[in-house]
């Protein structure tokens, strides 16, 4: 294993205390509320994930900021053999809707070469007077989900529906 899959991997393991110290990267106050996170023709099985952003209350946050990013489907965030995650080349910015929606398009990402870190989606969701979350997707089934990220908020474990769609439901905790 390359020393950067390395690092990326224990980033990964420990991302609930690490990510906490980063700053979110803020989507433009214009972003839409739907996209594409891969562009067409990207290689890989479709995906369609939706959901909304609430408070701690479940009412609607509109206007939330989401940064999404993710590897391809071999597991690299770059163009081979780059993989650096503060670059990825599949990334979308989004604003959630009055209704605190928001969904995109992309493919079924890949989990790190030669790692067991389980296939997922990374999320950066901010809002006025709430605190900054930020989160993973890892789908249900994947032999590198474990015990432990299901019970750690840092993740949401989440079927992908035999339609290719995933829907998730980000909670926000006031600041």
């Amino acid at each position: 294993m390359t020393a950067r899959f390395r690092l990326a991997a224990l980033a990964f393991v420990f991302c609930g205390v690490l990510l906490a110290a980063q700053t979110v990267h803020e989507a433009p106050a214009n972003a839409p509320s739907a996209g594409r996170l891969a562009p067409a023709g990207e290689p890989g099985t479709p995906l369609h994930v939706s959901g909304v952003v609430v408070g701690p209350d479940g009412a609607p946050v509109p206007g939330a900021s989401l940064y999404v990013y993710q590897t391809d489907r071999e597991g690299y965030y770059g163009v081979k053999p780059a993989s650096d995650s503060s670059n990825p080349r599949l990334k979308v910015f989004l604003r959630s809707d009055a209704k605190g929606a928001w969904s995109f398009d992309t493919v079924r990402p890949g989990s790190y070469p030669n790692s067991k870190a389980p296939a997922h989606i990374h999320f950066e969701v901010s809002a006025r007077g709430y605190a900054n979350r930020f989160v993973e997707i890892v789908f249900e089934g994947d032999p590198y989900v474990t015990q432990d990220m299901r019970k750690n908020s840092a993740f949401s474990v989440r079927p992908v529906g035999a339609d290719g769609r995933v829907t998730d439901r980000i909670v926000l905790t006031k600041q």
